[in-house]
């Protein structure tokens, strides 16, 4: 289910024809300096929920450019409002789409976001999606006389019974340390 989210905003970056770069992961790897502008960026973790068969799932996406010379930020904040809107669309738009877009989303501009000093639009979107389980296949799932292994909690010294006595191999040394003059 995840995966199928992932793979239809990865789809609509990729055809896109003005982002270069498609990132899912978490916020905080945003700005490293390495991003290729402008990307699509998805934020990790998906958000979801189950309601009667169908998953809610909620979803944060950027669209960030790098401010150049000549090039306003609120001109590239507008860009980017744009272009997240065309896919949002294009999704709505879209019949064998595996997620449908909920028309609750919202936005947010950015600007000297993180330390690439990008700028764009941040869009919170949540969208719905069928639960694809197929229940015929749950019992091959499972197993009935599955046990969980057991380690020791403390690992085994090895010991030495010669002549009745026994000597720990692995025991601590010990010190004597002086705690006074």
């Amino acid at each position: 289910m995840v995966r199928s989210i992932i793979d239809e905003f990865r789809k609509q970056a990729r055809e896109h024809k003005t982002i270069k770069a498609f990132y899912y992961n978490k916020v905080h790897e945003q700005g490293s300096g390495k991003d290729k502008y402008p990307l699509l960026w998805i934020e990790d973790p998906v958000y979801g929920r189950n309601a009667d068969n169908v998953f809610r799932s909620s979803i944060n996406f950027s669209i960030l450019f790098l401010p150049e010379k000549g090039r306003e930020v609120a001109e590239l904040q507008n860009l980017a409002f744009s272009v997240g809107l065309n896919i949002l669309e294009r999704m709505k738009q879209d019949d064998e789409s595996p997620v449908a877009i909920l028309p609750d989303w919202t936005y947010l501009t950015l600007r000297n976001y993180y330390d690439d000093n990008a700028c764009g639009c941040r869009f919170s979107v949540n969208m719905i999606q069928r639960n694809m389980q197929n229940l015929c296949l749950i019992d091959e799932q499972f197993d009935r006389e599955k046990e969980f292994g057991t380690d020791a909690s403390l690992p085994q010294f090895d010991i030495d019974t010669a002549n009745n006595c026994e000597i720990f191999v692995n025991k601590f040394p010990q010190f004597d340390l002086k705690l006074r003059r």
